[in-house]
């Protein structure tokens, strides 16, 4: 009897041994993701949030130093962890492989070009089911807000926008004596030809060569983006590409095009041959901070909207929060997100040079604009550009745009020929055939 007491007993002590030891394997090794939730202060858990993001050196700085503290100071039981990715094909692919896996991140700002894709992957979970998303979401602004919605539901909330803006040398904008600034794309292609200048259009990609083929008149699809024939293919449309060959190859258009090499920021910047650019507001703010440049960027170019022809300026730009289906704290993710909707957040990113979708932090930056001068001109832009569609198949249809750029451009194919064969594609591509 004894014996078997003193087994009983040495059989507990050596299973909890055992125990503690692999719980604390597993606390060391990072096998329980969620080890952030059994964190406490007193009585109360912490829980962290996880949020992917591609936020540039200075919106990330005013993210972390700024934005992030003011948050956990008013939730002291939400910790956010922010992680920096780069922006390219590998981390759209490496989201989907962690998300489909139910591995972190909680919180993405994700392309707002990537959500429905994403959304019909089931990867996103809707935030409509938020009891307060309608106050949340009411400030922001309309369009931007529509490029979450997917079969019903809204996978995300806009966090900010942005647009291409034509960067002008001023010598050689003053020297084309414009008396106001040109509205028409041939009017700058003109001026440019006059001066024996360029127009340094950086490449055939889509989001390099779309506002050029919008400001000559050239369309992809309906308003309602479900049929591409008699829109893409359309007389307008091949008038439009046939124009920007025609320039390319006449030495309008930048030459080097096709062989990259160029630096089309310096060029602008210095009396070369290069008339006029399209860029980002990135262009300012990352070269108002290089020792080399700084404030003289403002004085050596002239910004406008982008010229057009067409229906659209240039194309916008922008991301939108989105909270992985797969996150065990989706209550606390959602109150992070709405932090990020607030006026007052979207205000201090804006001292960074994102351009906030909440409609009170627009107006009011608008006017507001001491520090971020360059901004006007792209918080204009974003008024009339084009909004990619909300709709999984846009990746294919950018494939068939872009494909149809390089057979032109580069293999020398008749632009009907390509053109009617690319609208076709692409309403196979929405499902029209």
């Amino acid at each position: 009897m004894l014996m078997r007491m003193t087994r009983k007993r040495l059989f507990r002590l050596l299973l909890a041994g055992v125990i503690f030891v692999l719980a604390a394997g597993c606390a060391n090794s990072g096998i329980i993701e969620n080890m952030a939730d059994v964190r406490k202060i007193g009585d109360q858990a912490i829980k962290t949030i996880v949020i992917w993001h591609t936020y540039s050196d200075e919106e990330n700085r005013v993210f972390e130093e700024v934005v992030i503290p003011a948050f956990e100071a008013a939730h002291p039981s939400i910790r956010i962890e922010s992680v920096r990715q780069e922006h390219n094909d590998e981390y759209q692919a490496a989201l989907i492989a962690r998300m489909s896996s139910g591995k972190k991140p909680d919180v993405v700002r994700l392309d707002y070009s990537w959500v429905t894709s994403f959304a019909d992957k089931n990867l996103l979970y809707p935030l409509n089911s938020f009891p307060d998303f309608g106050e949340v979401s009411a400030p922001l602004r309309k369009e931007m807000l529509r490029t979450n919605e997917y079969k019903g539901n809204f996978y995300g909330l806009p966090l900010n926008i942005t647009t291409k803006a034509a960067v002008f040398n001023r010598a050689a904008f003053e020297a084309a004596g414009f008396d106001e600034p040109p509205r028409s794309l041939m009017e700058v292609a003109e001026a440019a030809r006059e001066q024996g200048l360029t127009i340094g259009m950086t490449g055939i990609r889509l989001w390099e060569s779309l506002p050029y083929f919008f400001g000559f008149g050239g369309t992809l699809a309906n308003e309602s983006f479900t049929q591409a024939s008699g829109y893409f293919n359309s007389e307008s449309s091949v008038k439009a590409m046939e124009k920007l060959l025609a320039l390319y190859r006449e030495g309008v258009i930048n030459p080097r095009l096709l062989t990259g090499g160029a630096d089309l920021w310096n060029d602008v910047l210095t009396e070369n041959n290069t008339f006029m650019i399209d860029e980002g507001p990135w262009f300012y703010s990352i070269l108002m901070n290089s020792r080399d440049v700084g404030a003289e960027v403002l004085e050596a170019t002239v910004r406008i909207p982008f010229p057009t022809d067409g229906k659209y300026g240039s194309i916008i730009g922008g991301e939108n929060l989105v909270l992985a289906n797969s996150s065990r704290n989706k209550a606390e993710a959602w109150t992070f997100i709405r932090w990020m909707m607030r006026k007052e957040t979207q205000q201090l990113m804006f001292e960074a040079g994102l351009i906030p979708t909440n409609m009170e932090a627009f107006q009011d930056s608008k006017s507001q604009l001491e520090h971020n001068t360059y901004l006007e001109v792209y918080m204009e832009g974003v008024e009339d550009g084009f909004y990619f569609p909300a709709t999984p198949q846009w990746s294919k249809i950018t494939a068939i745009y872009e494909e149809t750029m390089e057979s032109v451009f580069i293999h020398g194919k008749d632009v009907r020929q390509a053109m009617d064969e690319a609208a076709a594609e692409m309403d196979a591509a929405l499902g029209k055939m």
